[in-house]
């Protein structure tokens, strides 16, 4: 078992003790990182104590893990996502993802990205993706449920309050704070409910600056319980682990000099994303992903 570095606090209702920072693994999922380098990585932070890794069919990033997954697995708390709405073939996709992870089980499975009513109407329902989640947890294909979602954190909020979820995953940075006041939304619901809370977007996809204080607003926020950041090499990792390591919530002064940084990159993306051109692009993700599964048009903006 790796040396645990990084500070822990609990998962939720989960009972786990996790890290305040866990691996965001999409980077490594990228065409030109070769498996070598993302290995690489993978150790790295393991060994540094970032012993929660997250990951999702999507990312292109399963198979690396798989790699380190054959030696470390039990060092670990492993979370991956399903795209699906409906039973159908949900546990077709996961057993799928266990294949290319090497393992038998993942910690966390989420139904992933539920940025629109109408998933998490198709995700609920009697032949929903979460009856089938549910039916992969008594064959011990994985050992919680939980959510995620980007853009619209009423929904997030609601979907706490109708099924007992073990984690949600919502973008709780602060472009979020400005846009959307995600946390007034998902954190009071999750407490309620003692939902693990799963930060995400928190460095605003690598378009802030003054990264140590945007995580620190994050990990700052009641209920939050870790933050998840993707990191390309071991230098971004070994700054990362240092900033939670040394964690401590922001000053006025502090947060003042955050919201002098983003207020600006949020005005600018408003007007980027009219013509398509948004780099904040989560703020904006309205897709009806049961749609795509039915071969219709997945994109609806409200």
């Amino acid at each position: 078992m790796a040396q645990i570095l990084n500070p822990q606090r609990e998962l939720g209702k989960t009972g786990v003790r996790v890290p305040l920072v866990g691996y965001g693994t999409a980077p490594l999922g990228k065409k030109e990182v070769a498996r070598e380098h993302a290995v690489k990585c993978l150790n790295h932070a393991i060994d540094a104590g970032i012993t929660y890794l997250d990951t999702s069919p999507d990312y292109g990033s399963e198979p690396h893990l798989g790699e380190v997954m054959r030696t470390r697995r039990n060092e670990v708390f492993l979370a991956t996502k399903i795209n699906k709405r409906s039973k159908e073939g949900v546990l077709d996709q996961l057993k799928e993802s266990l294949r290319n992870l090497q393992t038998d089980h993942v910690d966390l499975i989420q139904v992933h990205a539920v940025n629109a009513w109408a998933d998490l109407e198709e995700a609920l329902a009697p032949d929903g993706a979460v009856v089938a989640l549910e039916q992969a947890r008594q064959e011990g294909l994985c050992r919680f449920i939980g959510i995620t979602g980007h853009s619209r954190p009423e929904i997030l909020a609601l979907a706490l309050r109708r099924y007992p979820f073990d984690t949600v995953l919502s973008a709780l940075g602060f472009a979020d704070h400005l846009v959307s006041g995600a946390e007034n939304f998902v954190l009071p619901a999750a407490v309620e409910n003692n939902t693990g809370v799963i930060a995400m977007k928190v460095l605003g996809h690598g378009n802030f600056q003054t990264r140590d204080l945007a995580l620190r607003y994050s990990l700052g926020l009641p209920g939050v319980s870790l933050a998840i950041v993707g990191m390309d090499t071991p230098q971004h990792i070994d700054e990362i682990a240092g900033v939670a390591a040394g964690f401590s919530p922001l000053s006025r002064a502090e947060e003042q000099r955050l919201l002098d940084e983003v207020r600006p990159l949020v005005l600018k993306d408003a007007q980027e994303s009219q013509k398509g051109e948004s780099k904040l692009f989560w703020l904006h993700d309205t897709q009806v992903m049961g749609w795509k599964e039915k071969d219709e048009p997945v994109l609806v903006r409200y």
